[in-house]
C-alpha cells in the first residue's frame, strides 16, 4: 500500500518534468531506457516500520535521471547537469508535500557512475530516505 503509494508519487513527480518513468531492479536500469529525458526508480528497499495498525514505514529511495549529452558542449553539458540537478531536488521537495510522506531524509544527488548507453548519456542519482505514514 504504501510502496505503491510512494511509486506513484515519484511517477508523478517526474512525469511533471517530461522524463519517461520506468520501474525495476538495478539489473534491468540499462536495457530499460528506451528514450530521454528518462526517470528509473530502483525497486523501493524497506528500512523499517514503527507501529502496527497505524505508524510509519520508511523505504530507501534510488532515483536515476537521464537526458542524452552525446551532442553537448562543454558548458552545454554543464547547464544541462544543473538544471537535472534542480529537477531532481523539486521532485524530493515536492514528495514531502504529499500528505501521505512525514519526511525525506538524507537526500542525495550525484552523477551515477552508471553507464546506460555507449552515446554518452548524463545520468544523475538521488538517494534518499522517504518516511510514509499507513
Amino acid at each position: 500500500m504504501n510502496r505503491t503509494f510512494l511509486c506513484s508519487a515519484i511517477e508523478g513527480l517526474t512525469s511533471e518534468y517530461g522524463y519517461n518513468f520506468q520501474q525495476g531492479d538495478e539489473s534491468h536500469y540499462p536495457t530499460t531506457v528506451c528514450r530521454y529525458p528518462s526517470a528509473f526508480l530502483m525497486q523501493p528497499e524497506f528500512v523499517s516500520i514503527e507501529g502496527r495498525k497505524h505508524g510509519r514505514i520508511t523505504y530507501h529511495i534510488s532515483l536515476h535521471l537521464a537526458k542524452q549529452g552525446a551532442k553537448l558542449s562543454p558548458a552545454e553539458l554543464n547547464s544541462t547537469l544543473d538544471e537535472m540537478e534542480q529537477e531532481m531536488t523539486n521532485i524530493f521537495i515536492n514528495l514531502s508535500k504529499k500528505e501521505r510522506i512525514v519526511v525525506v531524509d538524507n537526500l542525495t544527488i550525484a552523477p551515477s557512475k552508471s553507464i546506460i548507453d555507449n552515446h554518452g548519456a548524463l545520468n544523475l542519482v538521488a538517494e534518499a530516505d522517504v518516511t510514509t505514514i499507513f
